[in-house]
Parts: C-alpha cells; structure tokens; sequence
C-alpha cells in the first residue's frame, strides 16, 4: 500500500453510500489529468434559510477531499496535495457556506486553510491496530473487562436486520433524556438497509433470557476502517454491560474484516468517558468551513432573534 492512500479515503466518500444519505442530493469536483482521477472533493447541497451550503450528508461523520496516492517523497507528497487542493477549492461552485468534517486520517488541513478556509477541531476515538486482540484486551482498564464479562454472563448478542429495533433502542437513548430524536425514522431505514445491502454494515443486539433488548450496535465497515455509526440502549438495563459487551464483539468482528476501529465521536462528554474505557487513540477531526461575509452577519442576525425567542441557534 502505497503512503497517501490511508491518509485520504474513507468509506463515506463512496457513491453508493452519499446516494443513501443525501437521496442523489450530492456532487462532486474534480482534478484530471486526461483521463486520470488525481483528486476529488464530494458535498451535499442543501439551501438553508436561503443560503446555499455545501456539507455533509446525515450519518455522515467524515467527507472531505480524496488525493491518488502516490509515491513521491513527503515534501513532494504535500506539494502535489497544496496543488489538488488549490484546484479542487477553485472547482467549486458558489455557495454562501462550506462545511465539512475532513477525514482524521489527512494529516493537516493547511491547504484549505491557505485557501482562506477556517477549521475547528473536534475529536474521535480510535483503535489504530487490531492484529493483537489479547494485547487490546489487556490494555483494557480493569472496570471494562468486568462490565463485558458481566454482560456474557446477562445477555446474549444476536445479529439481525431488525432496523424498527434499532430505532426503538436509538431513539429511546434520546427521549430518556429528554431531547428529541435527531434522526427521522424513515432516514435511517434506508441508510441502514443500503449498507445491509452492500454487505457494508453490521447491526447487533443485547438480549436478556426473557427477551428484553438492552442495547444495540451498528457497524459500518470497509477493508480499511470500521465505524460504531449508531448505537442505543434502555436506561433500564444499563447495569447489565451490554454496551461494552457489544463494542468488545464489535472490535473483534472488526479484526475479521477492517484495519481499524472507529468509534466515531463523541464530543459529549459521558459517552467519551465510556469509549475512553477501551483505551483508544484520541485524533483529532478537522472541521472545514467558509462562509461570505454576508452570510456570516445573516447568522449572526438569525441567532439575535432566535437567543429572544428561545430557539436554537444556528451554528457553522
């Protein structure tokens, strides 16, 4: 494997997987070389509030530019990546506001940021190495191989395309804390059952003798990297392990099939303490965006009136 490629593919970058989460909705610009694909950048188009913005579909937690690999050495590697960058920013089309999430795999994002591009970071978990299961394991701390060893005991772990379960679970996760589901039913179906379809995805879930569901996973996965892409469970049974037991059966499926593991976030703070709990890498993910001027004083006018109303405030 040749160095650029890692550094710059990501499943979410696919065709099939932007016609699924952005119902064809998307585009892309490119840099060729007669024939030759040397770089592509992939958004959705979407008008908000009247603006125009190229993003990220939902469920999508990376985008960003792909680069052809390539074997030249590392300052030529990123000369040839300023270029592309430079020709795929000037290939696109007018918008008021581009935001995306760049691949955490990228190792910068000073191209963009030379092309007048802000960037705020946030971070994900991730488990760079799965060739040493009994070294993951060991490096576990010792309260998270008692709650998978606890769960074994519990429940058993079933694999199965029930996606209305899926959303119960996902759902329940939000409104019993109050908040409203981010995501409507019927998006996630067709998500979920694409990546079924593809043989790219993974759905599984925790179950008790008297056939209570506890928690459940959803993998999406490549030969590169897999992604804990959803997951829910039932406050009820929180003391019974299953999520931890679940992401431990994650990781090992994911060593059958991928070179990595993605926990996919998260930046809410509880949730990163429990994936903290498998001892992950911390990388940080690069958020692009720029915006006209004129679309920076309308959100800032929009979220006046909305901190008076007491609505949600609209971010970049």
């Amino acid at each position: 494997m040749d160095a650029m490629t890692p550094q710059s593919y990501c499943l979410f970058q696919e065709p099939w997987w932007l016609n699924l989460t952005s119902a064809g909705g998307w585009d892309e610009v490119r840099v060729m070389n007669g024939s030759e694909l040397l770089a592509r950048l992939p958004y959705r188009i979407i008008r908000r509030h009247g603006a125009r913005v190229l993003t990220q579909p939902p469920l999508t937690p990376y985008l960003g530019p792909w680069y052809r690999p390539s074997n030249a050495k590392a300052e030529h590697q990123f000369s040839q990546r300023r270029q592309l960058t430079a020709e795929l920013v000037a290939a696109l089309p007018k918008s008021d506001l581009f935001s995306q999430n760049q691949w955490p795999k990228i190792p910068d994002c000073l191209p963009f940021l030379w092309e007048g591009f802000s960037v705020r970071t946030a971070y994900t978990h991730w488990l760079p190495d799965l060739t040493d299961l009994d070294g993951l394991w060991s490096g576990f701390p010792k309260s998270t191989r008692y709650e998978i060893r606890k769960a074994e005991k519990r429940v058993e772990l079933i694999e199965s395309p029930d996606i209305d379960a899926l959303c119960d679970l996902h759902e329940r996760a939000f409104t019993q804390r109050g908040v409203a589901p981010p995501r409507k039913r019927s998006f996630v179906r067709t998500v979920v059952e694409g990546a079924l379809r593809e043989g790219k995805a993974r759905l599984v879930f925790a179950r008790d003798e008297a056939l209570n569901l506890h928690a459940t996973a959803l993998l999406v996965y490549d030969e590169r990297s897999a992604h804990y892409l959803l997951g829910g469970s039932d406050a009820r049974f929180r003391a019974s392990g299953a999520a931890s037991l679940l992401l431990w059966d994650a990781i090992k499926f994911t060593a059958t099939r991928s070179q990595s593991f993605d926990f996919e976030g998260s930046m809410f703070e509880p949730i990163a303490r429990f994936f903290r709990g498998f001892n992950p890498e911390i990388l940080p993910v690069s958020h692009l965006y720029r915006t006209n001027r004129l679309t920076t004083v309308a959100i800032d006018l929009i979220n006046a009136f909305s901190s008076l109303a007491g609505r949600r405030r609209l971010s970049i």
